[in-house]
């Protein structure tokens, strides 16, 4: 009986070392797993940190030469974008020979049989000074006459000497449709003054201006 109880005792122990000894083994396995796990982690971190230092490397091997091009590549980048940024569009008035068109407002409707100014239509004119001392200036209109009934004028207003402008008035008479009309030269007093455009009615039908402008032959 007691041969029976310590043969039955050894197997039990025999036992319990073999399953102490594969778990054991099993642990191992698992700890070698994370390890290798842990490196595939670090190798890309690795991998980046290397790629920055070789970046490092390359910018901070660049000589004074190399940093000089740089430089001037910058700057000559920086001072094209300056210039686009600052375009000033210059007119040249002093030139030889030419024909320019100046608008004197918009469309402008009236039924006063007194002088009404274009409320839009002041412009200012230094003749001479902008276009030389042989410059002609004339100006011309549309103009129309409600019902084909009446007449309309328009002239040239010098609101810097508050005078109207020689030989400036044009007029239409029953024309229900836009009618062209314009001046002669005209002989527009020395410095920058200021212009704009008058018109009345002949007999309170309303008329119509639009269109007008001066002509400088210079």
């Amino acid at each position: 009986m007691n041969k029976l109880f310590g043969i039955l005792i050894k197997t039990i122990f025999l036992v319990g070392l073999v399953l102490l000894s594969f778990g054991y083994y099993q642990l191992n396995l698992k700890i070698e797993s994370l390890k290798d796990s842990s490196e595939d982690i670090n190798e890309p971190l690795r991998q980046i940190v290397n790629q920055g230092e070789i970046r490092t490397n390359v910018i901070d091997g660049c000589g004074d030469a190399c940093k000089d091009e740089i430089e001037r590549l910058v700057s000559q980048a920086v001072a094209t974008l300056s210039a686009k940024t600052n375009v000033t569009n210059v007119v040249n008035t002093s030139a030889t020979s030419g024909t320019t068109y100046i608008p004197m407002g918009s469309t402008f409707s009236t039924f006063a049989t007194d002088w009404t100014d274009v409320a839009d239509s002041g412009i200012y004119i230094d003749l001479e000074k902008d276009y030389g001392k042989s410059a002609k200036v004339s100006w011309g209109t549309s103009l129309k006459v409600a019902h084909a009934n009446g007449k309309a004028f328009a002239r040239l207003f010098d609101d810097t000497n508050k005078i109207a402008v020689d030989f400036s008035e044009i007029s239409t008479e029953n024309n229900s449709t836009y009618k062209q009309v314009s001046s002669g030269n005209l002989p527009l007093w020395r410095g920058r003054n200021l212009y704009k455009v008058q018109i009345k009615s002949l007999n309170s039908f309303e008329i119509t201006y639009s269109g007008g402008r001066i002509k400088v032959s210079y």
